[in-house]
Order: C-alpha cells, then structure tokens, then sequence
C-alpha cells in the first residue's frame, strides 16, 4: 500500500513541476479525449506461504478514458478483465505432503490512471484501484486443495492494486505498452494456506496493445485537429499551413488574410496590416527612404527625399527663386548669392625700419615696434578679405647664411605678433629675403640702417 501511495505522489509531482514552466502554446495532450481499448498478455509472480515464488501467464483486455487537457499530464479512468494463474512450490510447514499449488484467476477492476506526455511518443503512467478476484485453488493434479474443498473461506476478494507502466504512441490510433501491477490481497487463502500473519500478495508485468478512438475535434475547421493546432481560434476560411496557422507569405508576422503588402522583403519592420513602415508618410517606406524626415505633403522623388527642380540643392518647398541657373551659388532661400566687390586698403605697403623694431643682430620685437604693427593691424581687421606678405630683410653686414636665417626670424616675430592679435595665420605668409633686396647703400650706416626693415605688402585679394 505504501508502494502505491508513494508511486502516485512521484507522478503528480513531476507534473506539477512541469506544470510550473509557463505554457507557451496551447497544444493538447496526445490522448486527450481519446477511449482506450488494450489487449495485453503477460506473467505473474506470487507470494505465498510455499517456499517457492514461481511465474505463472496471465491476459488482460483494458478499457480506458483520459480526460482533455492541453497540459503536460492528464487523468483518466480505466476497467478491465484478467484472467491466469497463479502458483508456488517448494511446500510449505504448514501443510506437509503439498508441494505445490496453483490457482486460477479472474479479476475484474476499476479506477484511476495518471499519464504524463514526456514527448508525443513517450507516456508513462501511473494508476490505482480496487479489483475483485476469484480464486480456485488446487494441486499439481488439479484437484481442490483441502480447505478450498471444504468451502472454509470465500473464493471471492476485494483488493488494492497500483500500477505504473510506459505507452509508447506509434500513432494517433495505436500505442505499445509495458506495465507492472501488484496486487495486495486481505487474506491468506489465495494457496489454501494459512502461514503466520502476512496476507498473500502477487505481482503482474504486461505487454501489448492499445487502440484509441475519438479524441480533440477540428474546432476552427481549418483541416488541423485540435491536437496539432497551435492557432486553433483561426477564422473561417483562412488558409493555414501544417501546425493550423494562418500562412504568412512573406514572413513579416502579419498573416496573408490580413497582410495589405504581401510581399515584403525579409526583416522590414511593418505596421499591423503588413506594410512596410513609412514614418514621414510620403509614400516611400522607411527601408529605401533617404530622407525619413520630410515634412507632410511635400513632393519627393523616388529615394523619399523633397524634389529639387532646379538642382541648387534647395528644396522646392523652401526654394524661393526655383529656376536659378545650373552651378550657380545660392543662400539658403534658393536665391543667387550677389558678388560683392572687395574694397582695397589705400596703403598696400608697410615698411617697419629695423632700428624701431630690432637691435641689431636680434629678432625679439623692441616695445617702441608694437604700436607700429598696431597701426597695421588695424588696417588689416577693416579689410578681413585681404592677405598680406611679410618680408624680412638685412644690410649686408656679417655671413650671408646668418643674415638669411635673421630675416626670417624677425619676419616670423612680426606674423608672430600680427595672429597674436587676432589676424588669422591662413591671411599671412613670411619669408626672409636676407640682404638680397637692398634699398639703400650698404657702405653708410644710414643706409645699413634703412636696409634692415620689414616689409608687409598686400599680396592677394579675396574672390
């Protein structure tokens, strides 16, 4: 009895824990519904006072319900008939002389069974009852044995019986079984004997046959039994594929009957009736529109972007002068840009005297220079679309290499000061000419003196 309890437990169990994991999809269990017919044959083993357990045949017919569900496991219940024998050997002190008995047998039973849907195949069960037995017992003769002789005890029993097995679902229709019962009786007559006070007990291990009938209807009526159907609510009417969904051509999650643009390329984002996103609502969908964010109602072209009739890169919509020439320069209004023209400072030559600006054989900017370049740096801020040279010079006195080498460090001392202030570096350029270009007599100091100079000319204009 213990056996039995703890069998069921196990099962209910290993259901509730699969019962945990959420369902996903509503898919009924593979006998859901169905009526049962088994035919099975098989052996027994007894218990009795003889000293010997021995194997004796046994046959079954089953006849079984299991109730719908779409989970993992379901109830049912179950009726049948067995008949076989049973029988020990071996003697027994309680009877000397009796070597052996065997007994017919013939039970009829009812009750409950539980059976778990491991895959659509594999089902193993459990199930309990009440049996009643009728029981002849006799010896190796097939004489009655003494007491069944003289009627002291009933031939007729009511017992428990607990049952777990394995069904094996070939198809809809038909599955192979394997199954092991014991079978607990309140009495010890089953061998004519009464031994100390355990009651008789015996064991049944079956195989064969079962066919099914009936089961989990079609309730869509889309030619899928509910069984397999993983859509079974599907409208009237709507074609389906194997599994009794409703088909999705293009794979876009929005089924056929349903799907306004049938044909859309694989992995597009779609709206609920199947078109392919368009956010900005100009006709062209999101996956070819180069422009996503065109205002409403404005024309565009076939890439989604606004048209542009006279190609100056300014939309029709924001284009105030739509026909301007091709290649010409327009503001942000689509309008030509007018050239202005380039007003030229009067004076396009400073000359810097380097006795003002440098000791001599140095580069460092003396104080009393700074106001000079001010003067000219004012010039250069009125006039921003101006560049301008910087030209270094020197008298002829000492190597020719170091006067060289000198006047580009006082002309970079000049730009240097000039960009400090604000001229950008990209309106100058600064060159040392050394004594090259003299424009005074190298032999006088007053000449020397005028030959040491910078010069900043203007050398280009803006366009």
């Amino acid at each position: 009895m213990k056996t039995i309890t703890i069998l069921i437990i196990f099962f209910i169990a290993s259901s509730s824990v699969v019962f945990s994991q959420k369902s996903v999809i509503k898919k009924y269990h593979p006998l859901s519904g169905k009526i049962g017919i088994s035919i099975e044959g098989g052996a027994t083993l007894t218990f009795s006072d003889f000293r010997n357990n021995k194997f004796d045949y046994t046959s079954r017919v089953l006849g079984e319900y299991f109730f719908q569900t779409t989970r993992i496991g379901t109830w049912g219940v179950r009726f049948g008939a067995a008949w076989g024998y049973l029988k020990g050997s071996g003697g027994t002190s309680s009877r000397p002389g009796l070597d052996s008995f065997r007994t017919t047998k013939f039970l009829l039973s009812g009750g409950a069974v539980y059976i778990l849907a491991i895959t659509n195949e594999f089902l193993p069960y459990a199930a309990a009852g009440v049996s009643y037995l009728y029981y002849d017992p006799r010896d190796p003769n097939g004489n009655l044995l003494t007491r069944n002789k003289a009627r002291d005890y009933s031939r007729h029993e009511y017992m428990l019986n607990g049952e777990i097995g394995m069904k094996f679902l070939f198809s809809r229709s038909l599955s192979f079984n394997l199954g092991a019962n014991i079978n607990y009786i309140r009495s010890d007559n089953l061998d004519d004997v009464v031994a100390g006070s355990d009651f008789d007990i015996f064991y049944s291990g079956y195989a064969g046959f079962t066919f099914y009938f009936g089961g989990t209807k079609d309730s869509d009526g889309d030619g899928v039994d509910d069984i397999d159907d993983i859509c079974p609510n599907t409208l009237h009417g709507v074609r389906v594929d194997q599994f009794g969904c409703p088909i999705d051509t293009d794979a876009d999650g929005v089924p056929d009957y349903l799907d306004k643009c049938p044909n859309t390329p694989a992995n597009i984002k779609v709206t609920p009736d199947g078109c392919p996103v368009d956010s900005d609502g100009d006709g062209i969908p999101d996956y070819i529109d180069v422009c996503k964010d065109t205002p409403e109602n404005v024309p565009v072209d076939k890439r989604g972007c606004p048209l542009d009739g006279d190609k100056d890169g300014v939309p029709d919509y924001n284009d105030r002068c739509p026909k301007s020439p091709a290649g010409a320069k327009v503001d942000r209004w689509g309008c030509l840009i007018k050239k202005q023209e380039v007003v030229l400072p009067k004076l396009s030559t400073f000359v810097l005297t380097g006795g003002v600006i440098f000791d001599v054989g140095q580069s460092t900017l003396l104080s009393g220079a700074k106001a000079e370049i001010d003067k000219v740096i004012k010039v250069m801020n009125k006039y921003p679309e101006t560049k301008w040279r910087i030209e270094g010079h020197t008298d002829s006195t000492g190597s020719y290499s170091r006067n060289k080498q000198l006047s580009l460090e006082r002309a970079n001392a000049v730009a240097g000061y000039l960009i400090q202030n604000g001229i950008d570096e990209s309106r100058l350029e600064a060159v040392g000419l050394g004594p090259d270009f003299p424009i005074a007599d190298n032999s006088t100091e007053t000449g020397r003196a005028m030959n040491r100079r910078v010069s900043i000319e203007l050398i280009k204009e803006s366009k």
